[in-house]
């Protein structure tokens, strides 16, 4: 298993810090086209194609996060290990993603489906995930992945 896993993520030796940031940075770009894609058809009242987006969604938010916390973080934490101040800055953008994490994980299973008589409830907080994605995006790009 841990073959499988080296093998989607590579280890942090694997990968140069120009190719993190820009699979990172890909996987933002992906992040926001899904993320659209689960409102349009929420806007079409297409509910099957919403939960299969929504999904879609989660699942590379995870393996974003997965790839975050197992060589951008470490990497980021290696190299400031010795300036105490944005080593504490890291942890502390470390740590609020966790709760991002859970805020979309129970999310998630807050909708097992999703139907007309949820619908407006479901978009109200998709588009309240929608606005701390898009800072988390422009925090990450503009001042964390520039640490690297």
């Amino acid at each position: 298993m841990f073959s499988f896993l080296k093998k989607i993520f590579g280890s942090t030796n694997d990968k140069t810090e120009h190719e993190l940031i820009s699979t990172l940075k890909n996987d933002h770009k992906n992040l926001i086209k899904l993320y659209k894609n689960v409102e349009d058809y929420l806007q079409k009242d297409d509910f099957v194609s919403t939960k299969k987006e929504l999904k879609k969604f989660v699942s590379l938010y995870n393996r974003h996060i997965l790839l975050e916390d197992t060589q951008l973080y470490i990497s980021l934490e290696e190299k400031y290990k010795e300036q105490k101040q944005i080593l504490k800055t890291i942890k502390s953008i470390s740590k609020d993603m966790n709760s991002i994490t859970r805020a979309i994980t129970f999310f998630e299973k807050k909708y097992p489906s999703i139907n007309s008589e949820n619908k407006e409830m479901f978009l109200e907080e998709f588009r309240e995930i929608g606005k701390i994605l898009l800072d988390r995006v422009d925090l990450e790009e503009e001042r964390l992945y520039t640490l690297l």
